[in-house]
């Protein structure tokens, strides 16, 4: 205890309590100045939208749901970062340990244990500073859920594994035909903290080394269909469950106002786009080359069924099909809504009293708009 008090590792306590006060100071920080700011976004777009919705910002981000993921993060940040700043002290006399050595327990491999030692921490190093990027920009969006320290401490655990791995694949031995890498193994190592989905991929594609990373995208409902979403939009919904189109469609509008950084004039053309593609499907492409990109441009089409004959002449698409879908969208109540939703966002100054801004007629409304526009 009296080596852990001397001066000399008073450095040593201050990168513990930076490394491991991270988490919980930036939740705090975010409860307490950021979610201002977000609830106001929020409300704006409501009062744009003219919807009144009993889901609140605090329903989501309130402070007792962050408690457990902080505090797992902070966990596994403030062990590692104690136990390698601490080594020299916490492994004295270590020779050999199975988590350490792995497949070489019990050949005394003190050099592979001092090798897998120098792997994790940077690893962990790599993974901290990832998710701490990561915690920011989040924050700075209005964006930092919960469960974004549930994954920065899963993805600091499945960082340290794969590099710890793969420091067993080149092993401590001199005279491996491994050295080359051996000597860059702590880049590795940070590099696989940063970016671990790289290395599972590539060890995933050595298997698969015969099939297209296209091939993935060939669902009719992916959300690579979707006009303006990438691979980093696609992630971050996935995390609150939306994997396709249909999900997309189907979502409720303020769980993605509250849930996601993305404003409203985003998301409604986002779910305008998964509508559409639920209802068109393999002519979804037809449909955009006739500049028909969501059900909204659909409504404002509103043409008799010779137009529509000539429409799907003109693209390819059959004239009956085109027609169900015709009558599908502009019948649909909630397609209605939504349609009045994003008027009031591209309008927000209108008069209240216009009539974009009452109750959706499916006949008359989407030609006055049409005019208006």
């Amino acid at each position: 205890m009296a080596e852990l008090l001397e001066f000399s590792n008073i450095g040593k306590f201050i990168v513990i309590i930076i490394i491991g006060g991270f988490m919980p100071l930036s939740a705090f920080s975010f409860l307490t100045i950021t979610l201002k700011k977000k609830k106001k976004e929020y409300e704006k777009a409501l009062s744009e939208m003219s919807i009144s919705s009993s889901r609140r910002v605090e329903d989501t981000y309130s402070a007792g749901k962050f408690f457990l993921p902080v505090a797992f993060a902070t966990l596994i940040c403030g062990t590692a970062i104690t136990y390698f700043v601490f080594t020299d002290l916490l492994t004295e006399g270590l020779e050999d340990s199975l988590f350490l050595t792995g497949a070489f327990y019990g050949q005394n491999k003190t050099g592979l244990v001092n090798q897998s030692l120098a792997v994790l921490s940077m690893a962990f190093m790599g993974g901290f500073l990832w998710s701490a990027q990561n915690i920011i920009r989040r924050m700075v969006a209005y964006d930092l859920s919960p469960s974004v320290y549930y994954s920065a401490g899963i993805r600091i655990i499945l960082a340290s594994v794969i590099a710890l791995v793969l420091s067993f694949v080149i092993g401590a031995d001199s005279n491996t035909n491994f050295l080359s890498f051996q000597s860059s193994l702590g880049a590795i190592s940070f590099l696989t903290g940063m970016f671990p989905e790289r290395v599972l991929n590539y060890i995933i594609n050595l298997y698969k080394r015969f099939v297209s990373p296209d091939d993935l995208n060939e669902n009719v409902l992916s959300l690579y269909k979707i006009e303006g979403i990438s691979l980093a939009h696609r992630e971050r919904l996935a995390e609150i469950g939306i994997d396709n189109a249909q999900n997309l469609a189907t979502v409720s509008l303020t769980k993605l106002l509250v849930e996601t950084p993305y404003g409203a004039r985003q998301i409604l053309d986002w779910i305008g786009q998964a509508k559409l593609l639920c209802y068109a499907k393999e002519n979804i492409v037809a449909l955009r080359q006739a500049g028909i990109r969501s059900v909204f441009d659909l409504v404002k089409v509103h043409q008799s069924r010779e137009g529509l004959r000539e429409i799907s002449e003109a693209v390819g698409i059959n004239s009956p099909l085109l027609q169900v879908i015709h009558d599908q969208v502009v019948n649909d109540k909630g397609i209605q809504s939504l349609y009045r939703f994003q008027f009031g966002v591209n309008s927000p100054n209108e008069d209240e009293n216009s009539p974009e801004k009452g109750t959706i007629d499916a006949e008359n409304l989407p030609i006055e708009v049409s005019m208006n526009n």
